[in-house]
């Protein structure tokens, strides 16, 4: 099987509307069609939709379009290589091998072998159930989240991994084992275990919590190929469902995720840093949440990674709320039997973000002190500096300011235009989509050849090289040579998507009406009508100021052949 022949294998097993859906809430907008928010640039209003039967997505707005590849590489920030893997992988479909090393799959591979090391793990050791029994956990969370235990013997995995025929560095790579002075041995030893899981529920990293004093408390597998930690949530597979209703809870502990989900609360995440990163907030928004309820520890330095996931400028289409816990951490909670009742409290009692940054700036403060006032200001300006035009947080906020610390709105305004000053102006807006009338009919044409079947396609690429004549060089031109060599839609298409008017194909392609076999040759010769009249009017123009600045009576009956030529492919489209 070659790469062209696992990409239309792919694309028969996998739906493109369901990949798209695990990153965007679509909705129906028609026959085989479904829209919602471009997950590629902020917007309030759905842009962006998906055709299952022409099997693409396009973004009105931002011009994002393409295949089911396409979408995986923009999504992921993937090469082409990277997505048919991850695609191929899912799908079940072999790939042609390119004889690199360490591919991904085989990473995954080596972490399925470690979880079932660990719940074998779990399984025999009395001490590690009795341990995740006392922090209140039952064997449902247990087993849906896949706790497990690495027991204390150094090789175990090692040998484990070895009887598969996994190699120490294989383990080493997919960050299970460790090595020093050329020795390898396990990371994880006597420690619970917990599988990290990217957006699509696979293993690709776990954190171990020591059973006893050893240190660190908390071990995370080292960064590798399948594994950022700036780029997953804990349990976000297991609340995507709730997620979509709109909320999240965000959470610093693994312990207070499961916790959380087992007192009712499935739509809780953890982090597994101190805040939100932007790629986490990315993962939330994809989901269509819009209020985010941070519950990170009671202590300072969960207040201050509060804090931090507030400063996310991704952040801003979130509504934050700051949970104020009744005890250090949401885990906590399930032991006592009105922790559920407890929890819902604080959730209910949550600071909006403006109140909360109001009064974690003014803390300690004498607000009726002018320097203290200036504290506070100081504090708080950072937030109200936004380059959003209409940005309601910032707007409250200031608000909030005037009224507080007794500035007038044009002082406060003064001040923040004073450090608004020399800071780099605004991007510049995307260029206008080109206006060439020949070039937008040709990609008409294109649209036209690549919605048909993949049994009509050659024939019909054939008849159009026989009723127009593109001049050497232009898109179409290239179009029908490739057409000709490699007579293959989903090859074309990746090839022309990345032209500079790859993006307005794709919209022409979203824009073609579904239609019977029978009303398609019509449509193509008024489309081709149309073309070859633009080709004679340009030729037309040229001649025309070549007649001024030189007269000649062969370039006048050329005009006027070309008058001809030109009123009889009017004809052609009117009257079709």
């Amino acid at each position: 099987m070659d790469t062209g022949q696992a990409v239309e294998a792919i694309k028969r097993r996998l739906s493109l509307k369901e990949v798209v859906s695990r990153y965007v809430a679509l909705k129906p907008a028609g026959r085989g069609r479904w829209k919602g928010l471009c997950p590629f640039h902020q917007e309030k209003t759905p842009s962006f939709y998906v055709d299952e039967e022409k099997g693409l997505f396009h973004c009105f707005g931002c011009k994002a379009g393409g295949d089911l590849l396409a979408f995986v590489e923009k999504i992921e920030g993937l090469d082409f290589l990277g997505a048919l893997e991850r695609l191929a992988e899912e799908a079940g479909v072999e790939i042609p091998k390119a004889g690199t090393p360490a591919k991904r799959r085989e990473l995954f591979d080596v972490l399925k072998l470690a979880q079932a090391y660990f719940l074998e793990g779990l399984k025999a050791s009395l001490e590690a159930q009795a341990y995740l029994e006392s922090r209140g956990l039952n064997p449902e969370s247990i087993a849906h989240f896949g706790l497990g235990y690495a027991p204390p013997k150094g090789d175990g995995l090692l040998t484990h991994l070895s009887r598969h025929g996994i190699s120490p560095e294989e383990g080493l790579k997919a960050g299970v084992l460790a090595e020093k002075d050329g020795r390898f041995y396990d990371r994880f030893r006597n420690r619970i275990t917990f599988p990290i899981k990217d957006h699509l529920g696979r293993i690709v990293a776990f954190t171990g919590r020591a059973l006893g004093d050893e240190a660190p408390k908390y071990l995370n597998s080292p960064e590798t190929p399948l594994f950022r930690k700036r780029e997953v949530l804990f349990a976000y597979p297991e609340a995507k469902a709730k997620l979509r209703e709109g909320r999240a809870i965000v959470v610093e502990g693994l312990f207070d995720a499961i916790a959380l989900h087992q007192m009712g609360f499935t739509e809780a995440v953890a982090v597994l840093g101190s805040g939100l990163s932007e790629e986490q907030a990315h993962l939330l928004a994809m989901q269509e949440v819009r209020e985010v309820y941070l519950a990170f520890d009671a202590d300072e330095a969960g207040q201050r990674a509060t804090l931090q996931s507030l400063d996310l400028s991704l952040a801003r289409k979130f509504l934050f709320y700051a949970v104020r816990l009744p005890r250090k951490d949401p885990g906590e909670l399930l032991l006592l039997p009105e922790g559920p009742a407890l929890f819902q409290k604080a959730l209910e009692e949550a600071l909006p973000e403006v109140e909360f940054r109001f009064q974690e700036a003014s803390r300690g403060l004498d607000l009726t002190r002018p320097e203290h006032k200036r504290k506070a200001l100081e504090a708080l300006t950072p937030r109200m500096l936004s380059s959003e035009p209409f940005d309601p947080v910032a707007d409250r906020l200031k608000a909030l300011v005037v009224e507080r610390l007794g500035l007038s709105p044009r002082q406060l305004e003064d001040y923040l235009a004073s450090l608004k000053r020399g800071k780099r102006p605004p991007p510049q807006p995307p260029k206008a989509e080109p206006k060439n009338r020949v070039l937008l009919l040709e990609l008409d044409v294109m649209a036209l050849l690549l919605s048909l079947p993949e049994e009509r396609f050659a024939e019909w690429v054939h008849h159009t090289a026989l009723h127009v004549w593109p001049p050497e060089g232009s898109l179409l031109s290239e179009f029908l040579e490739l057409a000709s060599r490699e007579p293959r839609r989903d090859y074309l298409r990746q090839v022309l998507s990345r032209k500079e008017a790859g993006g307005i194909l794709l919209e022409r392609l979203m824009l073609v009406p579904s239609m019977d076999e029978p009303r398609f040759p019509e449509l193509l010769e008024k489309t081709l009508a149309r073309l070859r009249e633009a080709y004679y009017l340009e030729r037309r123009a040229k001649l025309k100021e070549e007649l001024h600045r030189n007269p000649s009576l062969e370039i006048l009956r050329e005009i006027q052949e070309l008058d001809q030529a030109i009123e009889a492919e009017r004809r052609i489209y009117r009257r079709l």
